[in-house]
């Protein structure tokens, strides 16, 4: 590495050495988040001018830009530089280490930055990802099944980027190098450092946010940290009794019990209603669905529904649903986790239970929590029975996260087990698998459901998702929602009784949306009782599965309270008044602030 090192030093025009390597450090900061984003982003900033004002090109060319490029500037390696050309004395060692560091955690925090705005959409916040990687980095590796081949190439790649890394660093900061620099360098740093410093005194904390030109590692750390109080502050400061106040429903009782399905279709988002190829095909599959049920006596009333999450973390958005509460992030989670092992959380399913419910819950992945885990989330939702994988009595092939038994077959077999039970009205809970990411392989639809259980003849191809071509992933995941609900229809169309059903997106599909899609997910509601419909369709709901104007309608956490204002509306004893609509749930905590654009403050 020493000899490579002095002949390109020797070879190169200090000034060309210089930018190559500074620019070559810099850029590789946003690599990541150009690489993750290379399907929805443009190469060159200039594709973010185009067909607009030319009085808005400095201001997207040069402060904000949403398109994730790798021509934006770092803050803290050019002032490191800088500083290292202009202050001789400075040139020692010690400098060069302290650089190296520097470089090497910028490098690691753009890298999580990356991964946590490309697969959910949000920021990062080292207290929320440290709560989730203590559950799921066990999970995750207990389930890894990685030759060790494998971890050696990558054990071997991430040395070869640390020597890299190192030589580059080196190279910048020669002596010989930033001694032989030109004037004309030398004032082209000094132009630099002064605009970015101007930058920084009028933007401040803006630098923290992704999309601006001028970003800065101090100020993302800033943001990070207290965001991360802010979110344990919320945890600590939880209190309860809001909620017992929001939920205090007795009294409200039904003269009436229709079963209720509450089943979240996963990845179910409306990026459907937001892309042109998919708006087509989804809105004629939407009408084609909502006329067979029609057909069959069938109503619908259909909207957007704000979830909490994107890309991912179902259980939050069910749990906000269910519970009536927002909840946004896994500490805030696993804190009422805890906190409702003993004590039972006034949630939908209680409600119900006073009314005569049962409370059902299907998890058909096949892969087994413990038993002590599953009785620690039967307390927490308070169900009556869950359903398991091993419950089913399923031989056949398995598709999906999990993997998992089609659909078709888990939603037809469960049914029919809570309806062997007897008569009493039940709320069955469920969250489909076969539309869950990565959509490489799908179950056909069968007549009859049994028949998917039979022994698979052979095991399906492996498929690497990360190596498919991202037109070939638009299509599978179209193909999956179209699957499931497909299956979700014919499942309603055989259903004997006059039954509710609640279908609610859980978030965003990963990789086929992008954040500027929003957090929206569909929600229809369908029963054969027309009247049903009455108080969603008063509060922006529309007739049918279609959502014409594409606007939210409702949010998660406030699908709790509608659900019952409707059916005490419909079905409540005489003189029963129905609860208020709570259009943000119970509001308990004030939430974390927002990211805000230069342009917003």
């Amino acid at each position: 590495m020493t000899r490579l090192r002095t002949r390109l030093v020797n070879r190169l025009h200090p000034d060309l050495l210089f930018w190559l390597v500074f620019l070559g450090l810099n850029f590789l900061l946003f690599l990541p988040l150009y690489a993750l984003n290379a399907e929805s982003s443009h190469f060159l900033p200039f594709f973010q001018v185009a067909g607009t004002s030319w009085r808005e090109w400095p201001a997207r060319l040069m402060i904000w830009r949403d398109n994730y490029d790798l021509f934006r500037v770092n803050l803290e390696i050019a002032l490191l530089a800088v500083i290292w050309v202009y202050i001789a004395w400075l040139r020692r060692p010690v400098y060069r280490w302290i650089f190296l560091v520097i470089y090497l955690v910028a490098l690691a925090y753009y890298l999580y930055e990356s991964i946590m705005l490309t697969f959910y959409a949000v920021e990062p916040v080292f207290y929320s990802e440290y709560m989730m990687a203590r559950v799921g980095i066990p999970f995750l590796l207990e389930h890894l099944r990685f030759p060790l081949l494998a971890y050696g190439g990558a054990l071997l790649l991430i040395m070869a980027l640390l020597g890299l890394i190192a030589l580059l660093t080196r190279l910048l900061l020669d002596e010989n190098v930033a001694a032989s620099l030109s004037r004309w360098s030398r004032m082209a740093l000094l132009a630099l450092i002064v605009g970015l410093a101007g930058t920084t005194i009028h933007y401040r904390a803006a630098l923290a946010q992704p999309e601006m030109v001028v970003s800065s590692l101090s100020y993302k750390l800033q943001r990070n940290v207290a965001q991360s109080l802010a979110r344990r502050d919320e945890t600590d400061g939880f209190d309860v009794a809001p909620i017992y106040t929001a939920y205090d429903y007795d009294g409200l009782t039904l003269d009436e019990t229709p079963n209720i399905y509450l089943i979240f279709v996963e990845s179910y988002g409306s990026v459907l209603y937001k892309r042109p190829d998919y708006q087509r095909h989804y809105t004629a599959l939407a009408q084609e669905l909502n006329a067979a049920l029609e057909a069959s006596g069938w109503h619908s009333a259909s909207g957007l529904s704000l979830s909490p999450t994107w890309g991912g973390g179902s259980w939050m958005a069910y749990t906000s649903v269910l519970f009536g509460l927002h909840i946004d992030h896994h500490p805030y989670f696993q804190m009422l986790f805890k906190r409702f092992q003993t004590e039972r959380y006034p949630d939908l399913g209680a409600y119900l239970h006073s009314q005569g419910y049962r409370y059902d819950w299907l998890s058909s992945l096949s892969s087994e929590l413990s038993e002590t885990a599953w009785q620690n989330y039967e307390r927490f939702y308070g169900t009556d029975r869950w359903l398991k994988r091993q419950d089913l009595d399923y031989v056949g092939q398995e598709y999906a996260w999990g993997p998992a038994p089609p659909d078709q077959y888990a939603l037809n077999y469960a049914r029919q087990r809570i309806q062997a039970d007897g008569d009493s009205p039940y709320l069955f809970f469920f969250i489909t698998q076969t539309s869950h990411y990565p959509w490489t392989h799908l179950p056909e639809m069968a007549d009859e459901w049994q028949s998917l259980n039979v022994e698979p003849v052979e095991m399906l191809d492996a498929i690497d998702p990360d190596a498919m071509a991202h037109s070939a992933r638009r299509a599978n995941y179209l193909r999956a929602i179209e699957y499931e609900l497909r299956v979700l229809t014919d499942f309603i169309l055989s259903e004997e009784s006059d039954a509710i059903f609640v279908l609610v997106g859980d978030h965003q599909p990963p990789r086929v949306s992008r954040r500027d899609d929003g957090f929206q997910t569909p929600i229809h509601i369908i029963t054969r009782d027309e009247g049903f419909l009455d108080e969603f369709l008063a509060q922006g709901f529309t007739s049918g599965w279609t959502v014409p104007d594409s606007q939210e309608t409702t949010r998660h956490e406030a699908i709790y309270s509608l659900l019952v204002r409707a059916l005490v509306a419909r079905y409540g004893a005489e003189g029963v008044t129905p609860p208020p609509y709570l259009t943000h749930g119970a509001e308990v905590n004030a939430p974390v602030p927002e990211a805000t654009s230069p342009t917003d403050e």
